[in-house]
């Protein structure tokens, strides 16, 4: 088995003919998402009243920008207009509302003040109503209510305000509005109904109404974050009952409970898109299981492009980037450094990521060097630097777990051969911290007689996870497929994870533990100057895990401290090759022939590269499997009975 080449540990990216990224014509995010482009589209041609799209995207995405791109791209029409609030003249605790043409609010609050000074002093004012109306295109609503307001002023009778129009949407131009509700609160959404005080009364008026983000997305779009429904679940009711009655009710204050005022609910006439990751929706779903029949209409957010298929509109986007938030340009070299930098994020070799907000930061420290330098262009080189001061930021926590090493404390080899001892791999998570770190667990195995449990002491002191558990059964399952289908085992085993203090989870551990359970059953010395990582089935295929860039950059952290002897290396899944993208460090000792990474695809070749024995097979007694099943029949008194067979049929 030959180890990976350097070649092999990062991805590889063929640039287009260009010098600088500015070169390239900008792409927006939404060039990017075909699949919520076609949502666009369809929602556009919806014979629907009061529309939801639900967007399943991801943090860090600018949903605003995304939305007014595609709305701007498939919208040829919008329903706007504008909303004012009159006093009622018949029920002056009732204010009413009156739909106005786009942009003609102003000019109608203009003219009712025209027509009131004209009635009021009893001169003709049909010109003025004649006007208004045609703005209007004789709206009954406004036609019924310039009629009462003449007759009310030639009656003499008098207002509860002295100004007639609260203009409370109003539409400058034609752009659709596209209104964006972050950290709202109920009157911040709906709109509130503000009160006064009075020698100890409490009242109201049509001018102490003011609208809520839902009034201004009236006839336009309205995107909400489902994080902020499931916080304030009764929002959701509330809107979910405003989307289906078309109207927008207004909710008075409990100060308000004993007065009597209730002003007559607008109409709602929008497109309310709803975004969020995937458990968000799921629990949005679990509160309203209406959801499904409400939001039909559905559009994946990708997180990631493939690089093979179209790189230069991915090199767009990045160009789009360097527009949007006014960056230095950067040349071919950071170009390149920058989708490997993207590639990690994704965990794939062929995959570069869309998340702006981890681009754009990369992005801006690497600008902020290349000022700091006086350059004129972002470099390769300046890249690399804001990766470095950016790792020794946040290296705390790593130098602390390298200490326990250095000082003797936590006990690990990278040499030399041990019975029953391998170095496995984990990923750390911290909650807070930005990126998981790898840092290597050693693992021992003993055997003793008994009925062929594998206990795992993790399981039994309950520090495992279930995904943990099932890995140990695996293992078991194994064990007694390969040397117990005839004969049960005579050898029970212990497995631990040896100064291990805290809950571990995952089946990554499950080649390592069973190599070091073959290990003390054969009674072979491991090399320790390997650490192993891989999934299992019970058939010993090895299979793909996740954090392996974490997991290599942490053991080769061990080994640089424990000194390099150009033996060490890891193990790892044939299949994880794809996902490699490893520091530039790592890359150089490998090219050195300091350090290896030998992918495997079955159990057998990893306990050979580990012993330097031939895994053999259970018939073959020279081999290692061979050897473990000759001390499983001397224990259970089938040697002699072998023996015999064997010499019978010449086997």
């Amino acid at each position: 088995m030959h180890p990976l080449s350097p070649v092999e540990l990062n991805p590889i990216f063929t640039l287009p003919e260009i010098s600088t990224l500015s070169e390239l014509p900008p792409k927006a995010f939404s060039a990017l998402q075909d699949r919520a482009d076609s949502a666009f589209a369809t929602l556009s041609a919806l014979k629907a009243v009061n529309p939801i799209l639900l967007l399943n995207g991801f943090a860090g995405v600018d949903y605003e920008e995304l939305v007014h791109d595609l709305v701007a791209k498939h919208s040829d029409h919008a329903n706007l207009f504008d909303l004012c609030y009159a006093e009622n003249l018949t029920h002056p605790q009732k204010p009413i509302w009156l739909r106005l043409k786009a942009g003609s609010g102003l000019v109608f609050c203009e003219l009712v003040g025209q027509l009131l000074e004209l009635s009021s002093r009893h001169l003709d004012a049909e010109h003025i109503v004649e006007r208004i109306l045609k703005k209007q295109d004789n709206d009954p609503k406004v036609a019924n209510y310039l009629s009462l307001l003449a007759q009310h002023v030639a009656a003499g009778e008098g207002f509860s305000h002295p100004v007639l129009i609260n203009l409370m949407v109003h539409r400058h131009d034609d752009s659709m509005p596209i209104v964006h509700a972050r950290q709202f609160t109920p009157e911040q959404l709906f709109g509130a109904v503000h009160f006064q005080t009075e020698q100890g009364s409490i009242f109201s008026h049509h001018h102490l109404l003011e609208p809520g983000l839902i009034h201004q997305a009236n006839g336009g779009y309205l995107i909400v974050a489902i994080e902020e429904l499931l916080e304030q679940p009764n929002l959701w009711f509330r809107l979910k009952n405003a989307l289906v009655t078309r109207q927008i009710e207004w909710s008075r204050p409990a100060e308000m409970a004993a007065f009597y005022f209730q002003p007559e609910a607008p109409p709602l006439d929008f497109h309310l898109i709803l975004v969020g990751d995937r458990s968000a929706v799921a629990e949005l779903y679990l509160m309203d299981r209406d959801l499904d029949t409400l939001a039909f209409l559905r559009a994946d957010i990708l997180p990631e492009w493939d690089a093979r298929e179209d790189l230069p509109t991915y090199l767009g986007y990045l160009a789009h980037l360097r527009q949007k938030y006014q960056l230095l340009d950067l040349d071919a070299s950071a170009v390149l450094r920058l989708c490997r930098y993207s590639s990690r994020l994704t965990d794939h070799q062929h995959k570069v990521s869309l998340v702006e907000a981890q681009l754009v930061a990369m992005m801006q420290l690497s600008d902020v060097i290349a000022r700091r330098e006086q350059s004129e262009i972002i470099s390769a080189a300046h890249l690399i630097l804001a990766q470095q001061e950016q790792d020794h930021r946040l290296s705390f926590l790593i130098e602390q777990s390298d200490i326990g090493v250095r000082d003797g404390q936590y006990l690990m080899q990278t040499q030399g051969k041990a019975v029953g001892q391998i170095n496995g791999l984990s990923v750390i998570q911290i909650i807070g911290h930005p990126y998981d770190f790898g840092e290597p667990v050693r693992l021992t195995a003993t055997v003793h007689l008994g009925d062929g449990d594998v206990v795992d002491i993790e399981r039994k002191a309950e520090l495992a996870g279930h995904i943990h558990a099932k890995a140990m059964m695996i293992i078991h399952g194994y064990l007694s497929n390969l040397f117990g289908a005839e004969h049960p085992s005579p050898l029970s085993a212990n497995l631990v994870f040896e100064q291990s203090y805290h809950e571990i989870d995952g089946d990554s551990a499950s080649l390592t533990g069973l190599c070091a359970l073959l290990s003390a059953m054969a009674k072979e010395p491991i090399y320790q100057h390997f650490a192993v990582t891989g999934a299992l089935d019970q058939f010993g295929n090895v299979q793909p895990v996740g954090g392996v860039n974490e997991k290599i950059e942490g053991f080769y952290r061990l080994c640089k401290i424990q000194g390099l002897t150009g033996q060490q290396g890891i193990i790892l899944p044939d299949s994880n090759r794809l996902q490699l993208n490893l520091s530039d460090e790592v890359t150089a000792a490998v090219s050195a022939g300091q350090f290896h990474i030998f992918p495997v695809a079955r159990v057998e070749q990893a306990i050979e590269l580990l012993t330097g024995s031939v895994a053999g097979d259970v018939e073959q007694p020279d081999t290692l499997f061979g050897r473990i099943r000759d001390r499983l029949d001397e224990l259970n008194g089938h040697t002699l009975e072998r023996g015999f067979l064997r010499r019978l049929f010449r086997i």
